[in-house]
């Protein structure tokens, strides 16, 4: 499989567990992390899997080979978490991507406080392992991965006997602490070297506001250039994961690093939608030629319409060419983001996913439904 020589540079740090069976909670930012978690410990595991991955011919080749457990995405839970539980009092291991999303920015992203008591009611050991330099091996806003050095580690093993005398809020505590990877704190330390092709590619999906211009649609890749077609800011991305100017007579760049640009454009995004929650008229962005679908209980998909997406303070409306489609955000249960751009939530009105042919930020979208309905968000 093609995706095995990128990780040519992957060193693994092997762990004999001491518990019986145990749950292996690890960050996620790579589409095969299920193998490099999987190679630091020697038991077979039940894997976690996010619905989308298993279909196709890749889908039909993971569920031979780990049978995994599936999990919907922007659906709710409840199933997936019942699963986990019976193939764990069977005596059987289960390893799970808390973080639920690859990390665009290269920082472990939310983790959920209902790990805590998934954890503390299994009765298994509960080990946590992070990954590291996944992030710029196969960047999640990019289809060109790139080669490059990655390694995992055991963090920790708690025993059963441990996890009985911690609260469910100690050990949600003990599992974002551990988890925590900072893809650019580790460069800083032991810088390493991606090479690859077209490194900037699609960085648009995981940075849209113009740190120059405050544009939220001007943004574009092409090869390892990153620029504004509004202002004209132009930057390169290199092949140790940071921004600089292309030319040496231009200013250097307002930001080095996808993470500290993600972190600034994040207050800019809570700033835009507080001076604007008031007036549900105000349309707070909108992109075109998307594809409205219906995902069906079989998990497959019914199309409802193509066209535009337009999100307001209240709602988010789907003008399609053959039907105009509107979700109130607080029937909006669920949303998530799932590969590089497509959008999937749950309403009283079903499951759905907004999918496109072109590179776009769906990501936004997911990130004003979280705030404006007042959810954890980071």
């Amino acid at each position: 499989m093609p995706y095995f020589a990128l990780f040519g540079d992957y060193k693994r740090q092997f762990y004999r567990p001491k518990s019986k069976n145990y749950i292996v909670l690890t960050n996620h930012n790579t589409d095969w992390d299920f193998f490099l978690v999987g190679a630091c410990l020697p038991h077979q595991m039940y894997f976690v899997a996010s619905e989308h991955i298993l279909s196709g011919f890749t889908g039909r080749l993971i569920k031979f080979l780990v049978d995994p457990i599936p999990r919907p995405k922007g659906a709710s839970a409840e199933q997936t978490v019942a699963m986990i539980t019976e193939r764990l009092k069977q005596g059987h291991n289960v390893c799970m991507f808390v973080e639920g999303n690859r990390s665009f920015s290269g920082e472990t992203g939310w983790i959920s406080p209902a790990n805590g008591p998934l954890v503390k009611n299994s009765g298994a050991g509960l080990i946590t392992v992070a990954t590291h330099g996944g992030y710029f091996v196969d960047p999640r806003w990019s289809d060109r991965p790139r080669k490059g050095p990655a390694w995992g580690e055991v963090v920790r093993e708690y025993t059963p006997e441990e996890l009985a005398s911690m609260s469910e809020e100690e050990i949600t505590a003990a599992i974002r602490k551990d988890l925590y990877v900072d893809a650019y704190a580790d460069q800083e330390v032991k810088p390493g070297r991606y090479r690859g092709k077209d490194l900037a590619q699609h960085l648009e999906t995981a940075l849209f506001v113009c740190p120059q211009c405050g544009s939220m649609s001007g943004l574009r890749s092409a090869g390892d250039r990153f620029f504004c077609a509004d202002c004209g800011m132009e930057l390169e991305f290199t092949e140790y994961g940071y921004f600089r100017s292309p030319y040496q007579d231009m200013p250097g760049p307002r930001f080095t690093t996808v993470r500290d640009w993600d972190r600034w454009q994040q207050t800019v995004l809570h700033d835009y939608f507080d001076a604007n929650r008031e007036d549900p008229e105000k349309l707070l962005f909108s992109d075109s030629g998307l594809t409205l679908k219906r995902i069906n209980e079989d998990h497959s998909r019914s199309i409802i319409s193509t066209g535009t997406a337009r999100m307001y303070p209240d709602r988010l409306v789907f003008e399609g060419d053959e039907a105009r489609s509107c979700f109130f955000l607080s029937d909006i249960s669920r949303m998530s983001v799932t590969l590089r751009d497509r959008l999937m939530f749950t309403s009283s009105g079903g499951y759905f996913e907004i999918v496109s042919d072109h590179p776009y930020p769906g990501r936004k979208y997911m990130l004003a439904w979280r705030y404006l309905c007042g959810k954890t968000y980071r």
